[in-house]
């Protein structure tokens, strides 16, 4: 399991990924030579959206703060 900051550092990454691949894209891609290339770095930068929208879902749905009560004794506390 992820947690929040290790999901957040995830999402900072793949946002990095995602700008230097625009860069790229808008380099060659007034190049007619670079046609599939653009296609395909495209493709990528479309997956790395669809990972970076889940990150941002599942960083929605983690509690922060002291809303959590802790276990009571003999109780036991799993994260899934």
């Amino acid at each position: 399991m992820v947690n929040g900051l290790q999901l957040l550092d995830l999402l900072r990454e793949t946002e990095n990924k995602m700008l230097h691949l625009h860069r790229a894209i808008d380099r060659v891609s007034s190049e007619p030579d670079f046609k599939e290339s653009v296609s395909v770095l495209t493709t990528v930068v479309r997956d790395y959206q669809l990972q970076l929208d889940k990150m941002k879902q599942a960083l929605g749905k983690i509690e922060i703060g002291g809303n959590q009560t802790p276990p009571q004794a003999g109780q036991h506390s799993e994260i899934h």
